[in-house]
């Protein structure tokens, strides 16, 4: 059976990225492989059709959540994860930054996620 090329998804809002690329390099270290879309997506590509493919492969994603709250973007993958993942029962990870405020506003169904 082929192992799938990534374990996490990597959702987050754009301002965030610093914070989220330094988790990225973490979680590499730990042998755990991310798709964090700064190494991923490569100039010139159709990047919402990336984005899709991994969506629906994925085995789970970790949603960020920073002092800057969601990103438009990150809301667009954020529904279409929720939609995904609610038929195979993948694991959806909340993940509050060091800057998230101590009781941020989340998405309902993404608040209901530990």
């Amino acid at each position: 059976m082929n192992q799938p090329q990534f374990n996490v998804f990597l959702c987050h809002n754009s301002q965030d990225k610093p914070q989220v690329r330094s988790i990225a390099e973490c979680l590499k270290k730990q042998g755990i492989r991310p798709w964090f879309d700064e190494w991923e997506l490569r100039p010139g590509v159709r990047w919402q059709q990336v984005l899709e493919q991994q969506i629906s492969q994925i085995e789970s994603a970790a949603v960020f959540v920073g002092s800057n709250g969601l990103g438009p973007w990150q809301q667009q993958e954020l529904r279409a994860f929720l939609q995904v993942f609610a038929n195979n029962d993948k694991p959806l990870i909340p993940v509050l930054l060091t800057d998230a405020s101590e009781k941020p506003e989340l998405p309902l169904f993404l608040s209901e996620r530990m």
